[in-house]
């Protein structure tokens, strides 16, 4: 019984019995909405009045059934009554002729037989009531037949000082009772000892209480709030989702259990309604149709009633429990209640709630929802609302969405116009959510663009698909069919829609569209701005006409305001693409972890997997190897190779080049063999390809096919006029393929033409170019070169080629016979490549006996050595460079410290003294101290540490200073004890 917090009700009618056995004739009403408590708290009375006195207890239920069968209710009341053998007879009789008078009852006699009846039976009533006390119990009162309500206020009249409590529960709002019970209720309202005690629907303690009769105080408390919200307090609806929970009393220390909704809440739900009147069901189900649009105008004008009539059933609903507000608690209950209806009946009112919501003006999104349950609804204006409404699926992120409304939208297409229209946009909703299974699709598209079937905004999408699977000629010929206006499928939108198709097919396949990147300046809405900026971004980058600084602000403004989606995921990777091609990898790196966080919670394979793509990218360019491999498969789990199209160059060129920097010639192997599209040499993504080939080649000894592959990237990227280093440094890549061959000549051409053109500024091209035109150098000239290298690629973050140069910079000083220095480079270029997880350069393998060499060489031999080489590198410097500029840092010969001698030889620092050489520095300067030791550029001791790059320098020279070097590279070992601190 559902009595928890009822105990002040269950007490007052205890009280109002007690008051009746001492002659106070009483009445009590009790009532409230549908499953309340009120037929338990009749039940708990009775058995109260059983155990507790010695009253009679006549008991009764009406029902809408039985509610035309004439004193039905006074049958039942008086069939277990205490009457004396002859009252029995005579209420048997009285009942049979009162039926039988009440049957044919039309006023006259018959009519005054019944009042007969109901007066002579109100007379052995009250005989059983002077002999002991009587408690009358009705339940759901408003369904009693006539006769018996007629009889009940004879018996209240008669009985005021008599010691007879009449206890009836009622029904409120919304209930369909007897035609005559408006009557008996005003009769009942007259009377002076008549009161009323309402149920409403339980507080959340309450539901507490009844909680833990089953769970135990712990969960019920936990569960509560939940159980509260979804039953919105209706105690039968409460009782449902603990049977629901399924759960016994061993089970209640479980703290994963949830409160949900099944199919005993649904069952109950429907319950209460089919025992409320029909048009309150009526009402359930259209707000079950509605949903979010509900609104009382819609409602009523949805189930053809009166505004009033809908109004008073929703509010029965809502004082029930069973909505809140018009909204159900739980999509479970609008499940079970349109379950109530038959298939066409749902599809019936989806497709008149389609039209009211289409009249009114509201979101397509919305209208869509309901033509997608009205079955195959062919409105004129049906079409056109699905397509907008798969539109906004897709920015939302729900392309299943977005297709099954497509979908709908081909089958009731009009025409075969408006059929191939919506088929080309159902291809590219398949791009998006499955691209290996488009591709199938690509020579139906091929055939509707040459027989003319697609044009407008409808042609210009397809240029996309079709340039993706490496049908760039196709693309074009969509480019023209969508380039032309026409009267219906441009848009108003059409200019700016058509130059982003023509800039985006121009930025992947520069031969296709020839001539120059070029940007026509076409107003364009914000929507499709936010699709196409990053486009004209790129392909300003690849024409060279924004600098890294520009393209970097651009590139942050963008993806500042843009949103992730399936709409805005190509301009945002070209926005990122610029920024590696403008050599502002370390941006595009913070910029793709952010993004791919948003990928991760979507069901977009696309944007997931090109984000990874380009990290990968990035991450190879910053000697990242493990994170290249990973990223690149990733990017080729979350689409298969065959759904990549041409762009599958991408993630293979990442994971063909991380695996050949690791060693593992074997995997770029295995990367090499899946196969790849003709068309992908035509286009950017091929580059990346082809430089990863070459690379393959190089590693592998076959010199002469590396350094094709690395011209044909130079002639191609020339042809397309993106000959830019940021793109792909072909001429270092060939120049280290012809100093391979041996062609010492043709490599230092290469390289000095690859350093006139480079820009001002930190560029790791300068970088990889300077390291590997010192190893065209003489001996002596080659550390002043190989310094600038380190500068340069410290300032870029490539850590891969920055341990290169370093190994370099140790081979060169062993040959050079600067032990201590050859010494310390090596340990730098074997940290490096311990954190690309790359294998040892050869030039690291130095001989054992280094080991045992002092740090600094004898101070006449280092400075003649260094002097020599810093004036014979000078002018070789400044013609690589073209110019003096701050990027050109001179070679410095180190500070000499003569060595100390005796009892002087404890201030040395790494030999007695390096707690005292130590003690001199900050706490601060150590920390920086021991990073740049170990080999951190000055951009990762900064995010390590969580101070500015600017603080790492300053902190860098007071340590210089205090240890009395020149450079990192004299920075003793002993600092890196202070890593652990």
């Amino acid at each position: 019984m559902f009595l928890a917090g009822r105990s002040d009700e269950l007490a007052r009618l205890a009280a109002a019995g007690r008051r009746s056995a001492r002659g106070e004739g009483r009445v009590v009403t009790v009532s409230g909405p549908v499953a309340t408590g009120k037929t338990a708290l009749l039940h708990a009375f009775g058995d109260h009045v059983a155990d507790e006195s010695d009253a009679a207890l006549l008991r009764a239920t009406c029902s809408p059934a039985e509610q035309e069968i004439p004193f039905g209710v006074a049958r039942q009341l008086l069939h277990t009554a205490p009457l004396t053998g002859e009252d029995a007879d005579a209420v048997a009789r009285l009942l049979e002729d009162g039926a039988y008078a009440a049957a044919f009852a039309s006023g006259g006699a018959s009519g005054g037989h019944l009042v007969r009846t109901v007066q002579d039976l109100c007379d052995i009533i009250a005989r059983l009531a002077a002999r002991r006390p009587l408690v009358v119990s009705v339940d759901d009162i408003q369904h009693g037949d006539p006769p018996s309500l007629d009889l009940l206020v004879h018996l209240i009249r008669r009985t005021r000082r008599a010691p007879v409590l009449v206890v009836l529960a009622e029904r409120e709002h919304g209930v369909c009772g007897a035609q005559s019970y408006p009557a008996f209720a005003a009769e009942l309202d007259r009377e002076p000892l008549h009161e009323r005690i309402r149920l409403g629907l339980l507080p959340r303690p309450a539901v507490s209480v009844l909680l833990a009769e089953r769970l135990g105080a712990g969960t019920a408390a936990r569960l509560a709030a939940d159980a509260h919200a979804i039953s919105g307090g209706n105690p039968l609806l409460v009782n449902a989702l603990l049977e629901d929970l399924g759960m016994t009393r061993e089970d209640r220390f479980r703290r994963t259990i949830r409160v949900s909704a099944g199919d005993a809440y649904g069952r109950a739900l429907v319950g209460c309604l089919y025992r409320l009147n029909p048009v309150a069901l009526h009402v359930a189900q259209g707000l079950a149709v509605l949903g979010e649009s509900g609104t009382t105008a819609n409602l009523a004008e949805l189930l053809g009633l009166e505004p009033a009539t809908a109004t008073t059933a929703a509010q029965a609903l809502h004082n029930a429990g069973l909505v809140d507000y018009g909204r159900f608690n739980d999509p479970r209950a609008r499940g079970a209640v349109l379950d109530t209806m038959t298939r066409a009946e749902r599809e019936a009112a989806h497709a008149k709630a389609a039209t009211l919501l289409h009249i009114d003006g509201e979101p397509d999104t919305l209208v869509a929802r309901h033509l997608a349950a009205a079955g195959e609804f062919p409105a004129p204006w049906a079409v056109r609302t699905l397509r907008v409404a798969a539109e906004a699926a897709v920015r939302e992120g729900v392309p299943r969405l977005a297709v099954d409304y497509l979908k709908l939208a081909e089958r009731i297409a009009p025409d075969e116009c408006e059929r191939v229209s919506v088929k080309a946009l159902l291809v590219g909703l398949e791009w998006l959510a499955n691209p290996a299974a488009a591709a199938r699709h690509m020579p139906w598209l091929s055939k509707a663009v040459r027989e003319g079937r697609l044009s407008g905004r409808d042609a210009l999408a397809c240029v996309r698909y079709l340039a993706w699977y490496g049908r760039p000629d196709e693309a074009k010929a969509a480019l023209e069919a969508g380039s032309r206006p026409c009267a219906e499928g441009s848009g108003e939108d059409w200019p700016a829609e058509a130059r982003a198709a023509h800039t985006w097919l121009r930025s992947w396949y520069p031969d296709v569209v020839p001539g120059p990147m070029h940007n026509r300046t076409v107003a364009a809405l914000p929507a499709t701005l936010s699709r196409i900026e990053g486009v004209d971004l790129l392909t300003a980058v690849l024409g060279g006409r924004v600098d890294g600084d520009e393209a970097e602000s651009r590139a942050d403004r963008i993806l500042r305001r843009a949103t992730l989606d399936d709409t805005t995921t190509e301009s945002i990777t070209s926005a990122l693409t610029a920024l590696v091609y403008a050599e502002r990898t370390t941006e595009a790196r913070d910029w793709c972890a952010s993004l791919l966080d948003q990928a991760a919670g979507r069901h977009s394979p696309i944007a997931h997997a090109r984000l990874a793509a380009v990290l990968a990218e990035v991450s190879m360019r910053h000697g990242d190897l493990r994170a290249a491999e990973e990223y690149g498969r990733t990017a080729l789990t979350r689409i298969q190779p065959d759904g990549w199209g041409v762009a599958v160059g991408l993630p293979l060129a990442a994971r063909i080049s991380s695996a050949v920097a690791r060693g593992d010639c074997d995997a770029a192997a295995r990367h090499l063999e899946l196969p790849s599209p003709g068309a992908m040499f035509r286009s950017l993504a091929g580059l990346h390809y082809l430089q990863a080939c070459g690379r393959y080649n190089m590693a592998t000894g076959r010199f002469d096919a590396a350094l094709h592959d690395f011209t044909t990237c130079g002639r191609l990227m020339a042809e397309w006029g993106t000959d830019l280093p940021g793109i792909l440094p072909w001429r270092v890549e060939a120049a280290r393929a012809h100093h391979a061959l041996g062609d010492e000549p043709a490599a230092r051409a290469l390289l000095q033409e690859q350093l006139a053109v480079l820009p001002q500024g930190p560029s790791r091209t300068r970088g990889m170019a300077l390291a590997t035109q010192a190893e065209t150098l003489d001996l002596r000239r080659r550390p002043p070169l190989l310094w600038q290298a380190v500068n340069e690629l410290q300032a870029t973050g490539d850590r891969l080629e920055l341990s290169r140069a370093y190994a370099a910079l140790g081979l060169a000083y062993r040959d050079l016979g600067e032990f201590g220095r050859a010494r310390r480079a090596a340990d730098r270029a074997a940290h490096l490549a311990e954190v690309c997880q790359a294998p040892p350069s050869p030039a690291l393998l130095l001989p054992d006996r280094l080991a045992a060499v002092p740090d600094r060489a004898p101070a006449s031999e280092t400075a003649s050595t260094a002097g020599a080489a810093a004036e014979d590198v000078a002018s070789t410097v400044a013609a690589a460079l073209g110019n003096t500029s701050e990027s050109t840092i001179p070679y410095t010969p180190p500070v000499q410290v003569p060595r100390p001698r005796g009892d002087d030889a404890a201030a040395e620092p790494g030999v007695h003294g390096d707690d005292a050489a130590g003690a001199e520095l900050s706490s601060a300067e150590r920390r920086v101290a021991a990073l740049a030791a170990k080999g951190y550029t000055n951009r990762e001791i900064s995010r390590r540490l969580f101070i500015t790059v600017s603080t790492v320098e300053q902190h860098l020279t007071r340590v210089y200073r205090k240890l009395g070097v020149a450079r990192r590279l004299d920075l003793p070992p002993w600092l890196e004890a202070y890593i652990a601190g």
